[in-house]
Protein backbone atom coordinates (compact mmCIF):
# COMPACT_ATOMS: atom_id res chain seq x y z
CA UNK A 1 0.00 0.00 0.00
CA UNK A 2 2.33 3.07 1.16
CA UNK A 3 4.20 1.43 -2.55
CA UNK A 4 1.42 2.50 -4.18
CA UNK A 5 0.67 5.90 -2.32
CA UNK A 6 4.21 6.73 -3.70
CA UNK A 7 3.60 5.89 -7.20
CA UNK A 8 0.48 7.90 -7.02
CA UNK A 9 1.74 10.62 -5.27
CA UNK A 10 4.85 10.47 -8.46
CA UNK A 11 2.42 10.51 -10.76
CA UNK A 12 0.58 13.63 -9.68
CA UNK A 13 3.82 15.86 -8.77
CA UNK A 14 4.88 15.51 -12.17
CA UNK A 15 2.89 19.14 -12.96
CA UNK A 16 4.61 20.71 -9.64
CA UNK A 17 7.71 19.65 -10.91
CA UNK A 18 7.39 21.08 -14.38
CA UNK A 19 7.13 23.88 -12.42
CA UNK A 20 9.86 23.89 -10.48
CA UNK A 21 11.95 23.35 -13.93
CA UNK A 22 12.69 19.78 -14.02
CA UNK A 23 14.57 20.14 -10.22
CA UNK A 24 13.61 17.91 -7.30
CA UNK A 25 12.20 19.27 -4.52
CA UNK A 26 14.22 20.82 -1.86
CA UNK A 27 12.90 19.81 1.40
CA UNK A 28 14.43 20.85 5.12
CA UNK A 29 13.42 18.89 8.30
CA UNK A 30 13.18 19.34 11.61
CA UNK A 31 12.65 16.71 14.64
CA UNK A 32 12.78 16.97 18.37
CA UNK A 33 16.00 15.24 19.00
CA UNK A 34 15.79 14.34 22.60
CA UNK A 35 12.70 11.97 22.14
CA UNK A 36 13.54 8.79 20.85
CA UNK A 37 10.72 8.09 19.19
CA UNK A 38 10.58 11.41 16.93
CA UNK A 39 14.52 10.48 16.11
CA UNK A 40 13.74 7.54 14.80
CA UNK A 41 10.49 8.10 12.63
CA UNK A 42 12.44 11.44 11.06
CA UNK A 43 15.53 9.02 10.21
CA UNK A 44 12.89 6.53 8.27
CA UNK A 45 11.11 9.51 6.82
CA UNK A 46 14.24 11.38 5.62
CA UNK A 47 15.53 7.47 3.92
CA UNK A 48 12.14 6.95 2.37
CA UNK A 49 12.41 10.71 0.85
CA UNK A 50 15.41 10.24 0.16
CA UNK A 51 14.94 7.07 -2.27
CA UNK A 52 12.96 9.34 -4.24
CA UNK A 53 15.66 11.52 -5.25
CA UNK A 54 13.49 12.30 -8.92
CA UNK A 55 11.29 13.88 -7.11
CA UNK A 56 13.11 15.23 -3.12
CA UNK A 57 16.08 16.34 -2.36
CA UNK A 58 17.02 17.10 1.82
CA UNK A 59 18.60 20.28 2.02
CA UNK A 60 20.33 21.28 5.50
CA UNK A 61 18.20 24.06 7.09
CA UNK A 62 21.03 26.19 6.45
CA UNK A 63 20.10 26.15 2.78
CA UNK A 64 18.62 29.22 1.76
CA UNK A 65 16.42 27.47 -1.33
CA UNK A 66 13.07 28.10 -1.76
CA UNK A 67 10.82 24.98 -0.82
CA UNK A 68 9.19 23.38 2.20
CA UNK A 69 9.95 22.82 5.59
CA UNK A 70 8.95 19.91 7.43
CA UNK A 71 8.73 19.80 11.35
CA UNK A 72 7.68 16.67 12.99
CA UNK A 73 7.54 15.23 16.76
CA UNK A 74 6.49 12.31 18.38
CA UNK A 75 4.70 11.93 21.73
CA UNK A 76 7.17 10.23 24.50
CA UNK A 77 6.28 6.84 24.61
CA UNK A 78 7.07 3.05 26.24
CA UNK A 79 8.26 0.38 23.54
CA UNK A 80 4.64 -1.24 24.18
CA UNK A 81 2.55 1.74 22.87
CA UNK A 82 2.22 3.23 19.86
CA UNK A 83 3.82 6.19 18.11
CA UNK A 84 1.40 9.24 18.37
CA UNK A 85 3.05 12.09 15.59
CA UNK A 86 2.51 14.76 14.39
CA UNK A 87 3.15 16.87 10.94
CA UNK A 88 3.34 20.33 10.10
CA UNK A 89 4.82 21.45 6.69
CA UNK A 90 5.12 24.79 5.58
CA UNK A 91 6.81 26.43 2.39
CA UNK A 92 9.82 28.66 3.13
CA UNK A 93 10.30 31.18 0.74
CA UNK A 94 12.50 34.52 1.14
CA UNK A 95 11.42 36.48 4.20
CA UNK A 96 7.82 35.10 4.37
CA UNK A 97 6.67 31.27 5.54
CA UNK A 98 3.34 30.00 4.12
CA UNK A 99 1.34 26.84 5.74
CA UNK A 100 0.83 23.55 3.36
CA UNK A 101 -0.25 21.03 5.65
CA UNK A 102 -0.09 19.31 9.20
CA UNK A 103 -1.80 16.28 10.85
CA UNK A 104 -1.74 13.32 13.55
CA UNK A 105 -0.89 10.17 13.39
CA UNK A 106 -0.55 6.86 15.14
CA UNK A 107 0.89 4.44 14.15
CA UNK A 108 2.16 0.87 15.56
CA UNK A 109 5.33 1.33 14.05
CA UNK A 110 8.00 3.93 12.89
CA UNK A 111 8.01 3.19 9.66
CA UNK A 112 4.23 3.30 9.92
CA UNK A 113 4.03 6.73 10.92
CA UNK A 114 7.20 7.76 8.35
CA UNK A 115 4.77 6.11 5.09
CA UNK A 116 1.82 8.21 6.52
CA UNK A 117 4.38 11.70 6.47
CA UNK A 118 5.54 10.79 2.86
CA UNK A 119 2.03 10.34 1.55
CA UNK A 120 0.59 13.82 3.76
CA UNK A 121 3.47 15.83 2.17
CA UNK A 122 3.09 14.54 -1.27
CA UNK A 123 -0.73 15.18 -1.15
CA UNK A 124 0.28 18.39 0.68
CA UNK A 125 2.39 19.86 -2.26
CA UNK A 126 0.02 18.11 -4.91
CA UNK A 127 -2.85 20.11 -3.43
CA UNK A 128 -1.42 23.54 -2.47
CA UNK A 129 2.00 23.79 -4.41
CA UNK A 130 0.85 26.56 -7.43
CA UNK A 131 -1.10 28.65 -5.20
CA UNK A 132 1.64 28.60 -2.22
CA UNK A 133 4.04 29.83 -4.62
CA UNK A 134 2.14 32.61 -5.78
CA UNK A 135 1.29 33.90 -1.96
CA UNK A 136 4.25 33.84 -1.46
CA UNK A 137 5.62 35.48 -4.58
CA UNK A 138 2.51 38.28 -3.62
CA UNK A 139 3.60 38.70 0.36
CA UNK A 140 7.89 38.97 -0.96
CA UNK A 141 6.85 41.98 -3.02
CA UNK A 142 4.23 43.64 -0.77
CA UNK A 143 7.05 43.05 2.25
CA UNK A 144 9.46 45.34 0.12
CA UNK A 145 7.29 47.54 -1.10
CA UNK A 146 6.07 48.61 1.80
CA UNK A 147 9.59 48.78 3.78
CA UNK A 148 10.73 50.76 1.19
CA UNK A 149 9.88 54.19 -0.55
CA UNK A 150 11.98 52.51 -3.72
CA UNK A 151 11.36 50.52 -6.79
CA UNK A 152 11.24 46.51 -5.70
CA UNK A 153 12.10 43.66 -8.15
CA UNK A 154 8.81 42.15 -8.84
CA UNK A 155 9.54 38.03 -8.70
CA UNK A 156 9.27 35.91 -11.66
CA UNK A 157 5.92 34.13 -10.88
CA UNK A 158 4.51 37.68 -11.49
CA UNK A 159 5.94 39.55 -13.79
CA UNK A 160 3.65 38.81 -16.50
CA UNK A 161 0.59 39.43 -14.34
CA UNK A 162 1.83 42.43 -13.47
CA UNK A 163 3.38 43.45 -17.07
CA UNK A 164 6.80 44.58 -15.22
CA UNK A 165 9.79 43.85 -13.46
CA UNK A 166 10.22 46.53 -11.06
CA UNK A 167 7.87 48.11 -9.29
CA UNK A 168 7.73 50.95 -6.31
CA UNK A 169 4.25 51.28 -4.21
CA UNK A 170 2.81 54.12 -6.04
CA UNK A 171 2.69 52.03 -9.34
CA UNK A 172 1.73 49.12 -6.94
CA UNK A 173 -1.89 50.26 -5.84
CA UNK A 174 -2.47 51.99 -9.43
CA UNK A 175 -2.65 48.50 -10.82
CA UNK A 176 -5.33 47.60 -7.73
CA UNK A 177 -2.25 45.21 -5.95
CA UNK A 178 -2.62 41.57 -6.21
CA UNK A 179 -4.89 39.17 -5.08
CA UNK A 180 -3.82 36.30 -2.65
Amino acid sequence: MPRLLIVVGAVFLAPVLCYAKGEPIKVSTITNSTEPSSVEVMKLFRQKLSSHEALFKLVDNRDPSLGPLFTEDCMPRQTTEPYNCFYTTHYVGGTTKTFMGGGIYVGKSAGDIADNFVAAVAQDIVERWTGIIRTNAIETLESCLFLTQSRCAVPDQLQSEMKAKVLNLSQYMQRGGLKK
